[in-house]
């Protein structure tokens, strides 16, 4: 297992989540997404939080895990990846390897894991 620090994000704009999706869309990939419905609420979220350009802003995207089956059958390995939105909105999706090496690395900001404690 890779150090806490070292587990690569990606960063996505919204265009990459379309492409990402479309594959996902053409390859009958298990996990895609309702665009139309995530991309209204992701865009309210956008603007109270004093975001000019939704088209710009980046989401984190993080690999869940090595995927190799669609529709219960063995297929050609793809990565399955959740992409976290502002108001905790998260989504899940499958998207072809290539893709998703080709997006941008970001490492995780902390060398290990928070401790974080609830406050009531």
């Amino acid at each position: 297992m890779q150090p806490y620090a070292d587990v690569p994000m990606r960063k996505v704009i919204w265009k990459d989540i379309e492409l990402i999706n479309e594959v996902a869309e053409k390859r009958n990939y298990n996990r895609q997404i309702d665009l139309s419905k995530l991309k209204k609420e992701v865009k309210k979220q956008i603007k109270s939080m004093g975001y000019e350009n939704f088209n710009k802003v980046f989401f984190a995207a993080k690999e869940i895990m090595l995927h190799e089956h669609k529709g219960g059958k063995k297929c050609a390995p793809h990565m399955r990846i959740g992409i976290w939105f502002p108001n905790n909105i998260q989504v899940y999706v499958d998207c072809d390897l290539q893709l998703w090496n080709s997006f941008e690395r970001v490492l995780y900001p902390f060398k290990e894991k928070p401790k974080l404690t609830l406050v009531k």
